[in-house]
């Protein structure tokens, strides 16, 4: 398949190639990138602010939007404060600096994100990598003595971008349990997402505590661009005194700042998109499940199609594209051999939609 050049805005039907097609991939789970109130948030900030501030947010960078989506993030986490930075991926890195000190140990998911493993890399602390596919390779990590007193933080993925599979918090906890650790999340693809509310992994787990920190993406469930962490005001600030991710970075623009705050006004106005997201993942995976694919954790909007060979992968891609659905062929770090094909869905395609696909994943498979 030939590279994807969007002609237009992301949606349920987007326009590549000069043609129409419904659309199956990407992160857009709430349906609010081209939202006609995002649009206007947008608009309105850039009338009154222009592009860039020009500025750090420690120096002349902050503008009246950057404090607003602060207090919007704080309000929708029910946390005591939020911190805007200037790109999802720099999450993790502010984490770390934030709440890291040298004699402390990093305990590292081999499976994750490459913006978690550079942050890990950077911290100068000591790493250990266990995978979330054998949690007895980290129960053996932690019965190792430490010599340096240090605590133990454990950085891993929230949601996997691939998968869809789901951090097991609980059982982490437990193996945890009577030791001096937080457990630092990135929730790119659970905020806006998991949970009644969508306020992530803590809460789709009732464990919304202390010891279990986040950072998250503006520009997957809230269609916007930017990154952010919420918690106590300890945290915050001491991401804003301590992070380099922070105050040596010119913050995100008014435009998407404005398409932020935009976004999440409109979800309080409309609590049900949450919970049409998880209906119309149920009803994505429930289908999958029918025609014989596996999937997991039904209320993730993400479903990965792993066939045995890259070819019928490629062929199938093909019969999709051509029955006039764009499902994008993978080949994302942490992809099998051959990729797959990462079907997403979200809270804006109608139940017409996905039985399309689901008809015509039945035909061509």
């Amino acid at each position: 398949m030939k590279e994807v050049v969007l002609e237009g805005p992301v949606g349920p039907e987007i326009t590549v190639w000069g043609k129409r097609y419904l659309f199956f991939g990407g992160t857009d789970y709430l349906g609010m990138a081209g939202r006609p109130e995002v649009l206007e948030g947008a608009r309105r900030a850039i009338d009154r602010f222009g592009i860039s501030s020009s500025g750090s947010r420690i120096s002349s960078g902050t503008n009246p939007l950057h404090l607003e989506l602060e207090a919007a993030i704080s309000r929708f986490t029910l946390c005591e404060d939020a911190v805007l930075l200037s790109s999802g991926y720099l999450g993790m890195t502010a984490l770390l600096a934030a709440v890291g000190e040298r004699e402390d140990r990093v305990f590292l998911q081999r499976e994750a994100h490459s913006s978690i493993k550079e942050a890990a890399a950077m911290s100068g602390m000591e790493i250990f990598e266990f995978s979330l596919e054998d949690l007895g390779s980290l129960e053996k990590l932690l019965s190792r003595p430490d010599p340096s007193g240090g605590k133990i933080i454990l950085a891993a993925e929230g949601v996997s971008p691939l998968y869809g599979t789901i951090f097991p918090l609980k059982e982490v906890l437990r193996l945890l349990q009577d030791r001096d650790f937080l457990i630092l999340l990135d929730d790119a693809h659970a905020f806006g997402v998991l949970g009644e509310q969508g306020r992530g992994t803590a809460e789709y787990h009732a464990e919304e505590r202390p010891e279990v920190l986040s950072c998250a993406t503006l520009s997957k469930a809230f269609g916007s661009f930017g990154g952010c962490v919420a918690g106590s005001r300890t945290l915050t600030e001491a991401i804003r005194k301590r992070a380099l991710a922070y105050s040596c970075s010119t913050p995100a623009p008014a435009p998407v700042v404005g398409a932020a705050l935009a976004a999440f006004e409109y979800l309080a106005r409309n609590p049900g998109l949450i919970g049409r997201l998880h209906k119309n993942a149920r009803l994505l995976k429930d289908g999958l499940a029918g025609i014989g694919l596996p999937v997991d954790n039904r209320t993730v909007p993400i479903a990965p199609v792993c066939l045995d060979k890259p070819e019928r992968l490629e062929a199938l891609a093909q019969k999709l594209l051509e029955a006039g659905i764009l499902t994008p062929l993978t080949d994302y770090p942490g992809s099998p051999a051959g990729g797959l094909i990462r079907l997403a869905v979200s809270a804006a395609h109608s139940e017409d939609q996905i039985s399309y696909l689901l008809s015509c994943l039945k035909r061509f498979i």
